[in-house]
């Protein structure tokens, strides 16, 4: 492939480096620093040779106060190739070649302490007109920069970005990974950014410096063209990046050209940033393909290649399907798999591919990675003597499992060791497949009234409905329970359908016309169930034995089949009200005529039906007993318990016992007492 870039001339030369400071001795005062800058010339592009020296500012944080000038001297007096290329490729030197210039001070440089600490600045204009991804790089410096942290903090010298790396270029359409070897001498905690390239200052210079204003990093970023910004710096997919902690880059640009980035590493002691180093880098991105490992995806998840386990959660007895595509970039490329696991059936969850010749294959997946009517088409595998099967280019598997019961709360897992072999050699990987097997949710909803307010003499009719959603063929069951409650008197079995075959409650939860119909229905003991969903009924009514308990808990389980599930427990409570009553004057007269007005004696008010008690004596003035009563509402009409009518005059009551109740703020009951002797007239 030939591949043409513009070489036209520039006036700048210069496309990054870095500052490396080393603090030699630190004393109580000030402390002592070695001084080295990194810069790094396009060789192609480039119209000027490196500098024989440079002058960098060294500026106090807070103040941007000049605190020294530093020259710093090429190092032998001249500058070296970068080596560029692996065994898969070699960038065309006529086109790419870059060229290394490491700079160092003839002696040390001291700073006193100073609280804010220090950052250090060289600059030069202008930056390369072919780079893609800024607006105006011909008008743009280029700034290297570096802060350090007050001498008095201790010994500390800066990250050090190591050398210059050999795959300093970027392969279109093509994801790379790369890391540079940035080691810290202290030991500090690095944090890893990507970061806008640097402008040079706007204030006079200071031999190749100025110093910085306004806000941190003190000095204006370049603007990107359009497409192109902080979070998309070199465009394609997927968008270039840096892992925070490990420092690794990957980049894959869509276009072939030249491209501008910046990588901050920010040092941090006890939680504390103390410091940053910054490289600027222009990488030129080239028709190369990578020698990397191969990648492993499941099930077509774009971000599964990026990681080192895959964690799957399903639901015991559910099944479920792996798709399991590794690849590498060259189709050419052979690959080689070997799946193992200790707990994971590999053997009976494989699914073989089916025949199907077609273009020079001859074996299918269909309907892959879950997508209808997306088929794989590829060869027969290969196996090698290590146990390994192996393609070209590209390797399809798809595993089909169902989560077996005795496997809930467990995880199984599958280890994926995979290789290719390329222009570069062996190039391995492995991930890890972790499968939790979870428990099936409980049945859907268990619907009770939570509370139940009844009086005496009320009906009361409780339907119970449990149902599981997620399972069409799930047995559920509910079992009520009490101690002081008898279901099996107040249950009121279901209708059957003769045509349809199964069980039914209309007008469910007092609903006209809701019919709650169930299938596989069975009724044994308390227990209630049938397929996917159940229904219960229950109705009584609340005598004096209910008033006397005064309130009680209806307790209900629902349960199900379905391998692992819980049971759901449920209760209403269930509170009665007491009967109130009250006693009234009596007239001590009345008429027993036959005219329905005043015709009977009896107690006047409201009774108490659960707690009263009687007990009524009658007597004429001979004191003879005409009528007796143990019902607190006794209905005296005039004539003896012989039936016959008793004459006109005066006849002694003797009454003792309670009618009606009263309760207080507490609900605790008084009996209205009714005890006494009198006369009463009875006149025709």
């Amino acid at each position: 492939m030939f591949l043409s870039l513009s070489t036209s001339v520039y006036s700048t030369h210069i496309i990054g480096g870095d500052f490396k400071v080393t603090m030699t001795n630190n004393g109580a005062s000030s402390s002592v620093y070695d001084i080295q800058l990194r810069l790094y010339r396009d060789d192609v592009n480039g119209a000027v040779n490196m500098p024989a020296s440079v002058t960098i500012g060294i500026y106090q944080v807070g103040t941007n106060n000049l605190q020294t000038l530093k020259t710093l001297y090429l190092n032998g007096g001249s500058a070296s190739l970068v080596p560029l290329g692996d065994p898969c490729y070699t960038p065309n030197p006529s086109i790419v070649r870059i060229e290394e210039g490491v700079y160092s001070g003839l002696g040390s440089v001291s700073l006193p302490n100073f609280s804010m600490g220090y950052y250090l600045h060289y600059e030069t204009c202008c930056r390369n007109g072919l780079i893609d991804n800024l607006a105006t790089p011909t008008s743009d410096g280029i700034s290297i920069f570096a802060i350090i942290p007050d001498p008095s903090i201790g010994q500390n010298s800066t990250p050090d970005f190591g050398n210059y790396p050999n795959d300093a270029y970027f392969c279109v359409n093509n994801i790379k990974y790369f890391t540079w070897p940035i080691t810290d001498p202290d030991g500090d905690s690095l944090v890893f950014s990507l970061v806008a390239p640097l402008n040079d200052g706007t204030n006079p210079n200071n031999g190749n410096s100025a110093p910085g204003s306004g806000a941190y990093p003190f000095y204006p970023s370049c603007n990107f063209a359009p497409g192109y910004n902080q979070f998309n710096i070199i465009g394609g997919s997927p968008q270039m990046s840096i892992n925070p902690v490990t420092g690794e880059i990957a980049a894959s640009p869509a276009i072939i050209g030249y491209f501008q980035f910046s990588v901050r590493v920010e040092e941090y002691r006890n939680g504390v940033k103390i410091g940053e180093v910054r490289r600027d880098a222009q990488y030129a991105s080239l028709p190369c393909v990578l020698a990397n490992p191969p990648v492993i995806s499941l099930n077509n998840n774009v971000t599964s290649s990026a990681l080192d386990t895959f964690s799957v959660d399903v639901y015991v007895n559910d099944s479920i399907c792996f798709d399991l595509e590794v690849g590498v970039n060259d189709p050419s490329d052979s690959v080689y798999l070997q799946l193992s696991s200790s707990n994971f059936d590999l053997l009976n969850s494989y699914v073989p591919p089916s025949n199907y010749i077609s273009g020079g294959t001859n074996l299918a997946y269909y309907d892959w990675d879950n997508n209808i009517g997306d088929t794989v088409f590829f060869n027969q595998y290969n196996s090698n003597s290590a146990g390994y099967i192996g393609n070209t280019g590209v390797l399809y598997m798809r595993y089909c499992w169902e989560a077996p019961c005795e496997g809930i709360d467990s995880t199984f897992n599958v280890t994926m060791d995979s290789y290719s072999i390329d222009c570069s050699g062996f190039n391995p990987v492995q991930k890890e497949l972790s499968i939790y097997v979870q428990k099936i949710p409980a049945p859907t909803f268990l619907d009770i009234p939570s509370t139940i307010n009844v009086t005496l003499d009320d009906t009361i009719c409780i339907d119970l409905f449990a149902q599981d959603t997620l399972n069409s063929d799930d047995t559920l069951a509910i079992e009520p329970y009490s101690g002081n409650f008898s279901f099996d008197s107040t249950f009121v079995p279901p209708q059957y359908n003769n045509i349809t075959g199964q069980y039914y409650y209309d007008d469910f939860n007092d609903s006209i016309g809701n019919t709650i119909s169930m299938l596989g229905y069975s009724h044994v003991g308390n227990v209630s169930s049938a397929i996917q969903n159940v229904a219960l009924r229950f109705c009584w009514v609340t005598d004096c034995n209910y008033v006397f308990q005064k309130e009680f808990d209806l307790n209900y389980r629902a349960f199900s089949t379905v391998c692992g599930s819980d049971t759901i427990i449920a209760t209403s409570h269930v509170n009665v009200e007491p009967p109130t009553g009250n006693v009234r004057e009596i007239p001590n007269i009345f008429t027993p005529n036959g005219d329905d007005i005043n015709d009977i004696y009896k107690l006047a008010g409201t009774n108490d039906p659960c707690f009263d008690v009687m007990q009524i004596n009658i007597y004429n003035r001979w004191g003879q007993l005409v009528f007796k009563s143990f019902d607190p509402n006794f209905e005296w009409d005039g004539k003896t318990e012989s039936g016959k009518v008793c004459k006109p005059g005066a006849y002694l009551v003797i009454m003792d016992g309670t009618f009606g109740s009263t309760y207080d703020a507490d609900g605790v009951r008084t009996s209205n007492l009714v005890r006494d002797e009198f006369w009463i007239h009875l006149l025709k």
